[in-house]
């Protein structure tokens, strides 16, 4: 079903100033979702008026929004205070012995990786799987550096440099054959792309919400399947963590049911009110609706970007295809000069390491995508 991007349009305000292409960077604020967090901030003013079950309920509604965005279960789902947090959990909680080793894609996101490297004292190596002959992330460069002491696999669905994207399902028949974990960052892909973690098989995803979850920082999302539950234990433990009151003194160390015993303490109830909001526009549409508008307004940019003659670095092959793309003119000087040239045109995209990246989302218009074009041939 075509989106309806005028009415969305009319809910963020960054569109009536800015042609904003850089939710791969930061996702803004629509109306609804800075009511919700100023709402809340005023309401912590007086405290003793405050119905705190509100809190709950908007926990219990995030968690089946997001579960339904990946086809998910909601109690398999918990929150952290960010994507590090999220794959740190999963990096520590592994019973990893002297030898064990991890697969990561070369050129992966920090906080994919530094988990795993963290690991090196309980004698776990990282093997880095270099990029294929095309720059990209290759499956047989991968399946090339596993052996049976490989116990995860470790990627992003989406690449934030380049927008490739990975094939969950091949990935997690790949480390399933090892009787490894997959664990994938989907901060780039949960929201603009379509995600099944039972159908693909994929044992964890995590995301930051800063992002395509258009909700600031302090909250990271994660999904677990049963058997990561099974094999990734808790290494910090709250009172969230387990299911007795918080005046039980009794100090039994018994585990929450599914995911939320990975909870410890409190949670950031102020952004999770705003990531409600902001579910609450992402989740009116289907994930294959925004998926197939953003990938048709990156086709008709990087059709744009070909006839120009600029050197597309990103893949055009569909099933690899995201909501980023990226570009270079050739020099990282001047692609460094022709972002600051479209910032003062009020276009905003940002350079990366493989040139300068475009992210548009479902209320990005083909317009907005010509704007860009226009800019770049002049």
């Amino acid at each position: 079903m075509p989106i309806n991007t005028p009415t969305l349009r009319q809910q963020f305000p960054i569109t009536e100033t800015w042609n904003y292409l850089n939710h791969a960077t930061h996702g803004p604020f629509s109306i609804g979702t800075a009511t919700a967090i100023a709402d809340l901030a005023h309401a912590w003013t007086q405290p003793a008026d405050l119905d705190h079950s509100g809190n709950d309920k908007t926990v219990d509604a995030v968690r089946q929004m997001i579960a339904g965005m990946v086809n998910g279960r909601p109690e398999n789902m918990a929150f952290t205070g960010s994507l590090a947090e999220s794959m740190s959990l999963a990096a520590a909680g592994i019973d990893w012995n002297d030898g064990d080793n991890c697969v990561i894609p070369e050129q992966e996101f920090p906080s994919v990786v530094y988990p795993f490297l963290n690991l090196e004292h309980r004698g776990v190596s990282v093997r880095f799987a270099p990029k294929g002959a095309d720059g990209f992330t290759s499956l047989d460069e991968i399946r090339a550096v596993t052996d049976q002491r490989t116990r995860a696999i470790v990627v992003s669905h989406v690449e934030f440099m380049s927008g490739f994207r990975n094939d969950l399902s091949a990935l997690a028949q790949l480390a399933h054959d090892l009787d490894a974990v997959l664990i994938v960052d989907v901060t780039q892909s949960l929201g603009p792309c379509e995600i099944d973690v039972q159908a693909s098989g994929v044992d964890v995803i995590a995301a930051h919400s800063y992002k395509w979850l258009m909700a600031s920082y302090g909250v990271g999302v994660t999904h677990l399947s049963d058997r990561a539950i099974e094999r990734i234990h808790p290494t910090y433990a709250g009172r969230l963590s387990v299911d007795l009151g918080f005046e039980d003194l009794g100090y039994e160390l018994r585990w929450r049911k599914g995911a939320a015993r990975y909870q410890a303490g409190g949670l950031n109830w102020i952004t999770l009110a705003g990531l409600q909001a902001s579910l609450d526009v992402i989740t009116s549409m289907s994930p294959a609706d925004i998926a197939e508008h953003t990938v048709r307004l990156t086709d008709r940019f990087l059709d744009g970007v070909e006839q120009q003659g600029l050197e597309i670095r990103s893949s055009r092959d569909p099933k690899h295809r995201s909501a980023i793309v990226a570009f270079t003119t050739g020099s990282e000087q001047a692609d460094a000069d022709l972002v600051k040239k479209l910032d003062a045109q009020k276009i905003s995209v940002v350079q990366r390491g493989l040139g300068i990246r475009v992210s548009p989302y479902f209320y990005n218009t083909e317009d907005e995508i010509d704007q860009l074009l226009d800019a770049l041939q002049s």
